[in-house]
């Protein structure tokens, strides 16, 4: 039975019984069976001991009598983790848009769904009871191999398109982990076996992600759009594609982890588009994190980066020419407005001279303008002064030049300069706890399927916006996913975009926890 979290010495247990060491485990397995059994009890049938033992994986016999409940009022375990359990609270990656969170995070706790019960331990799911046997790399022809399938189903797709983890199975039903890490029974789904691929389109539900400035794009949506296109394109090419999300409703980071190490593909790659405001560059800020010590998660880290870079470049060529028109056309009215106004500040140092104008209403020519940093300049606006002139007050007064006319106004339509987000911190690396886990949640907890998050571009960027608007655009990104897929499984490619990995703990954000998670209709 795979099960996940911290390994920590229960001090109940001898130290000469290792198999029972694992406190943090023992502890879910205790809490999973009182689950089970609470629901088995409340109109699904009565569970025995053994079942109970079957369905949460104790099968050491060291371990099924801790795993009965002693009471029927034990049924529903509180909401939350544990004290001492290292994996609640866990820190929510980066500029509101990558789920880091598997702990309980903030917020309100909802009631599990109809026909499930809160597993507020962490799922336990089943994989195959001995280690499966790899998904196979194709080759230039044939990408995608024949796939070895399990004895048992792993996971299930229910009647409502939702994907969950079996961790037991009964005569009419499934015993399943569900995407908002609840325990329940499903009566109509469809197994799934082995996929060549779990594609993860990111956030979902009331958790939108990154919004585009002006509010019109949720990242959670394009997300889906680029994961279902892309599924679609890998298996028209002969894939078999998995997601964990189907539709806009919420998996917690742990859940989709869970159901990558349910399924074992041979790659799991979660999609995103970034959010913040960070440094604008010449270059893509592009962010790929694979899974730690996982040379396979680096090669499909690079193989997307190289992939996507150039499609990149080219989208942004257009914008960046019309750009490129546009700013030397204001700067030649600017320069018109610049001699305008150093002339208008001859003439008016004159007329200050003279006792013909007050020195506070004379111009003065102003500071030259810099260039915004959301990157949209405007040209110049001047008035045509009203103010009259004094009669001369001096005896020898000076001549007065002329001041030159001011040009016509400028009507072109702003342009703003495409600049990319997030350039100094692009690249593909991997994210690192002290404790030498993944610090993003749904890479600790894929097992050891080698692993990826995705962050195209950057949502939250004004020019990036543009071009994430653009349907076209949008089926690029598809395009790309798949065909950076397809070279992972048919090549020996190592991509480009490494960078040093990242070790660090960055308390922002709390999205992907169970904490305020309500599961879909899955029945």
């Amino acid at each position: 039975m795979k099960t996940f979290g911290p390994i920590s010495p229960d001090p109940r247990v001898p130290q000469d019984q290792p198999v029972l060491q694992d406190r943090t485990t023992r502890r879910r397995r205790v809490a999973a069976a009182i689950a089970v059994t609470a629901l088995l009890a409340a109109g699904c049938g009565v569970a025995t001991s053994q079942a109970t033992s079957d369905a949460v994986g104790l099968t050491n016999q060291t371990d099924t009598d801790t795993a009965t409940p002693t009471s029927a009022n034990s049924a529903t375990p509180p909401v939350g983790s544990a004290p001492g359990d290292t994996e609640s609270g866990d820190l929510a990656f980066a500029d509101e848009s990558i789920e880091a969170a598997d702990g309980p995070g903030q917020g309100t706790a909802q009631a599990p769904a109809p026909n499930s019960v809160r597993n507020p331990e962490g799922v336990l799911t089943r994989p195959p009871a001995t280690l499966p046997e790899p998904v196979n790399l194709g080759s230039p022809g044939a990408p995608f191999a024949e796939l070895p399938q399990p004895d048992e189903a792993t996971a299930v797709l229910t009647s409502t398109g939702i994907v969950m983890p079996v961790i037991s199975e009964r005569e009419d039903s499934w015993l399943v982990s569900t995407v908002c890490q609840n325990i329940g029974f499903v009566h109509d789904a469809t197994p799934i076996g082995r996929a060549h691929v779990v594609i993860d389109p990111g956030h979902g539900g009331k958790e939108v992600g990154a919004v585009s400035p002006d509010g019109a794009l949720l990242e959670s949506e394009l997300n889906l759009q680029v994961a279902t296109r892309a599924a679609e394109i890998l298996t028209a090419a002969g894939a078999t594609v998995v997601l964990t999300r189907t539709g806009d409703y919420q998996v917690t980071a742990a859940a989709r982890g869970h159901i990558a190490d349910a399924i074992q593909p041979g790659l799991f790659v979660s999609v995103h588009h970034n959010g913040g405001a960070p440094a604008n560059g010449d270059r893509p800020g592009t962010l790929v994190f694979t899974k730690t010590g996982s040379d396979e998660a680096s090669r499909f880290g690079g193989i997307f980066y190289e992939t996507l870079q150039p499609v990149l470049t080219a989208a942004a060529e257009p914008k960046q020419e019309a750009y490129r028109v546009y700013a030397e056309a204001l700067d030649a009215y600017e320069a018109q407005i610049l001699a305008h106004d150093q002339s208008a500040q001859a003439r008016d140092a004159v007329l200050v001279a003279n006792g013909q104008l007050p020195p506070e209403v004379a111009i003065t020519v102003p500071p030259p303008t810099t260039i915004p940093a959301d990157g949209l300049r405007l040209p110049s606006v001047r008035e045509l002064p009203t103010t009259t002139t004094l009669p001369v007050a001096v005896p020898e007064p000076l001549p007065v030049p002329d001041s030159l006319p001011l040009p016509e106004p400028f009507t072109a339509e702003p342009v703003r300069e495409f600049l990319w987000a997030g350039t100094g911190n692009a690249g593909v690396r991997a994210w690192t706890r002290a404790d030498g886990k993944d610090f993003l949640a749904l890479l600790r907890h894929s097992g050891e399927v080698p692993a990826a998050l995705a962050e195209f571009l950057f949502i939250t960027n004004p020019v990036e916006a543009e071009l994430l608007a653009d349907p076209a655009f949008v089926e690029r990104e598809a395009q790309v996913l798949a065909e950076a897929i397809t070279l992972y499984f048919s090549t020996d490619a190592q991509g480009t975009g490494f960078v040093a990995d990242q070790f660090d703990d960055q308390p922002i954000g709390g999205s992907g926890g169970i904490n305020g998670c309500v599961d879909p209709e899955f029945n």
